[in-house]
């Protein structure tokens, strides 16, 4: 069956894929069936209510997966998702900073282009004069930097430790001259590698204007730190779209990275890698040197599949 491609003209994206799902008989159980989807994620979508959807990478496979049941360009479909979920969160921001009879107003408003269109040079206008009173504020300002973990001149056994801190919201923040993923709350985590003796971490925060503030950190690293060497299981991973990881190393505490398409990532452990990946089809797998291929199709999500040295066995 060849479904129509048709183009989001005036329609929202959730007038869209509400329109195209009946016109095609589906009920939002059926679709939830087929694309694994939880209802109440469709049925956001289909509201046009974005808050109630999970991040955006879980989002963008929703509309992939629901792009190759209705027959539609998934770009288009992303698009579409990414324009308007930009303009929510430009009004949601200034909804802080109305008045509380307003704000009631708002909450029973669902926010698209098409409501938008009324109040669009008001919010204009105060997105602007607040981004310049932000800029102006910034330019002269360094950004906050503060470092959880580890402690400087801690003692860590292992291959890697796990760096992790704070900073401003909207900063680039590089360890050691590596760029790290840093949150919608500034928040940032990232593993390094180490071998036995001590190992000199640079962290800095970057600001748009250049101010930077740095602050160093050494870590000590046991005699018995096992090397890639050493290890049974020597995983890399490469990245061809965007991926969240999570992984737990010889049963270790699990831990989670934002990655990116050219990304690569290695991972070393003595008997067992458990890996959690968001997109499969992105995560393409070396085993001790033997390339495994992609973890599985685009979009698909995989939890806890293990990996040991018996994995390219046979």
């Amino acid at each position: 069956m060849v479904f129509e491609r048709k183009k989001l003209n005036t329609e929202t994206l959730s007038e869209y894929l509400k329109e195209v799902r009946q016109r095609l008989g589906f009920s939002l159980e059926v679709v939830a069936e087929k694309t694994a989807i939880q209802p109440k994620f469709l049925k956001a979508l289909e509201d046009g209510r974005f808050g109630k959807l999970p991040p955006d990478v879980y989002v963008l496979g929703f509309l992939r997966r629901l792009s190759a049941l209705y027959g539609i360009e998934a770009k288009m479909l992303v698009d579409q998702y990414r324009k308007e979920k930009v303009i929510q969160v430009n009004i949601l921001k200034q909804r802080e900073n109305v008045k509380p009879w307003l704000k009631k107003v708002f909450d029973h408003v669902v926010i698209n282009p098409k409501t938008v269109s009324l109040g669009v040079g008001v919010i204009f206008v105060l997105a602007t004069l607040g981004y310049l009173i932000w800029a102006v504020s910034s330019i002269n300002r360094a950004p906050s930097l503060e470092i959880f973990s580890p402690q400087d001149r801690e003692v860590v056994s292992g291959s890697s430790v796990m760096i992790s801190g704070r900073t401003d919201p909207g900063m680039s923040v590089t360890i050691n001259q590596q760029n790290v993923f840093v949150d919608s709350d500034g928040n940032f985590q990232s593993q390094v590698g180490l071998n036995a003796g001590p190992k000199e971490l640079v962290v800095v925060a970057k600001n748009k204007f250049d101010k930077t503030v740095t602050k160093t950190i050494t870590v000590i690293g046991e005699d018995d730190i096992m090397s890639a060497a050493d290890a049974s299981v020597n995983l890399e991973l490469r990245f061809s779209g965007d991926v969240t990881l999570t992984y737990t190393i010889d049963g270790g505490g699990p831990q989670t990275e934002n990655f990116y398409a050219g990304d690569t990532k290695e991972i070393s452990g003595k008997s067992k890698v458990v890996i959690s990946t968001t997109d499969a089809g992105a995560t393409r797998v070396v085993l001790n040197g033997q390339d495994l291929g992609a973890m599985g199709r685009a979009g698909e999500r995989l939890d806890n599949i293990p990996f040991t040295a018996e994995s390219v066995s046979g």
